[in-house]
């Protein structure tokens, strides 16, 4: 007897110790939920455990329209997208319905208080999103969209934190780089180079440096762009990307060879573009080491290398022009400027395997400038001939008065000019016959030509 009393009490003892740590003992329960502060069930971060499920809907669609009146930022990591809103698809019913069913208690539980939960509201994200993340090469897309349903789940206005593709799983080596002596305006460079900075470009994607630096004012800061572009190209031909667009400064700058630099212009949309060829993404690294730019270029090992050259120069040599000015005096010259020897270059790469026999030369670019044509300002004042008389041309030995060397006429003033531009001799006109009206010593001949009545004979 002793012992079934003492089963019956530890039995009793036993249940009552379970009724207490399951919650269900009221004074019990009300402390842990005072000293803890746990909160009522809630859903999309809104309290809903006191409400009904028409009361549930109206409240969430409400908090939901106000939710989209703003657009979301995704941010970190050189990344800025404005989210629209309407890419997300919100089902409020399903979402209730597993409120509902989470919190619900078995018949034979009767005795137990509904659980306190919290769920995020259910939704749909547009494909297009998705799309724009994974071409967004730097992000790890898995874990951004996680954070982006975290956030979106509960109705959070907050911006979004994107997460960076981590690099470490792959094994790097760099690939090609480039130090260059800064000799330009440093203006806006450590902008430019920190906006480039860990930039991933992913197998098959496009870059474009106005993209790059779409945060930069480009043609306010020609000079360092310029530059930056013209080390980040030297860069480039020492790989296997395939550029796509490049422009000539068209002078020869005091940096880097002749037909290796690079223009960029914003206003004439002027860019840097190249497709990164390999399956395996690239890594752009620019930073300020002191009075240099260092660019490098990391990736995964590569079956192959590349080299570049410059070749086929051809010197242009300049011209003289003359220009002319009556503020000089008589013979006096000015150099205006100075003559520039102008080229003509080739640029060559060259790709190749590292352990095989493939090698492909191909020619990149061909860029001229032209020389500079030297530029000297003459005297356009004629200087004054002297008039000099010479003594032997006034000789008079026979008395008329008259020198005996008689000057010939201008052919601009004599009208008696003949087709070469002599002058006729009035003095030496042939005497007229009266009679035949010819010239003396001459007559017609039986044709009606005049002849020479001498050699007639």
């Amino acid at each position: 007897m002793k012992i079934i009393w003492k089963t019956v009490v530890l039995v009793i003892l036993t249940s009552f110790l379970f009724y207490m740590w399951s919650g269900n003992f009221a004074p019990l329960q009300q402390q842990v939920k005072a000293e803890g502060e746990v909160s009522g069930s809630t859903i999309g971060g809104q309290e809903v455990e006191s409400l009904e499920k028409d009361e549930i809907i109206s409240v969430l669609n409400a908090e939901i329209v106000e939710w989209k009146q703003n657009p979301i930022l995704l941010t970190g990591n050189n990344t800025d997208i404005s989210l629209d809103p309407e890419w997300f698809t919100f089902n409020v019913e399903a979402t209730v319905e597993q409120y509902e069913n989470q919190v619900a208690t078995p018949w034979y539980a009767f005795w137990n208080s509904a659980p306190t939960v919290h769920i995020p509201v259910q939704f749909t994200m547009n494909p297009e999103l998705i799309t724009l993340i994974e071409e967004t090469a730097q992000l790890n897309t898995e874990e951004t969209i996680v954070n982006i349903n975290n956030q979106v789940g509960v109705l959070s206005m907050e911006p979004i934190e994107t997460v960076a593709l981590d690099l470490s799983m792959f094994q790097t080596e760099r690939i090609a780089f480039s130090s260059e002596n800064i000799v330009v305006n440093s203006n806006g460079l450590t902008n430019i180079a920190s906006a480039l900075n860990e930039r991933v470009i992913k197998g098959g994607e496009v870059f474009s440096l106005l993209d790059g630096l779409k945060e930069i004012n480009v043609d306010a800061n020609k000079e360092s762009v310029d530059f930056v572009a013209s080390v980040l190209y030297s860069v480039l031909l020492q790989t296997n990307v395939e550029i796509v667009e490049r422009h000539s400064q068209g002078i020869m700058p005091n940096y880097l060879e002749p037909g290796v630099e690079a223009k960029i212009r914003k206003n004439t949309n002027k860019d840097l573009k190249f497709i990164n060829t390999n399956n395996a993404p690239i890594v752009l690294k620019m930073q300020l080491k002191g009075t240099d730019l260092l660019v490098e270029i990391y990736s995964v090992r590569l079956d192959t290398e590349a080299t570049y050259r410059v070749a086929d120069k051809v010197e242009i040599k300049p011209r003289t022009i003359y220009r002319y000015s009556a503020a000089l005096k008589v013979g006096q010259e000015k150099l205006v400027e100075e003559g520039k020897v102008g080229l003509r270059v080739s640029v060559y790469r060259t790709i190749s395997e590292k352990n095989g026999p493939f090698e492909k030369d191909e020619l990149i670019s061909s860029d001229y400038y032209p020389p500079t044509n030297q530029v000297i300002l003459k005297s356009s004042v004629v200087p004054e001939t002297p008039t000099v008389t010479d003594p032997d041309l006034a000789i008079d030995l026979n008395g008329d008065g008259f020198p005996d060397v008689v000057t010939k006429p201008s052919t601009e003033t004599d009208s008696k000019a003949n087709v070469d531009g002599a002058n006729k001799d009035e003095t030496t006109e042939p005497e007229i016959d009266k009679e035949t009206g010819l010239p003396i010593g001459t007559e017609y001949d039986k044709s009606g030509n005049i002849v020479d009545s001498i050699t007639n004979d």
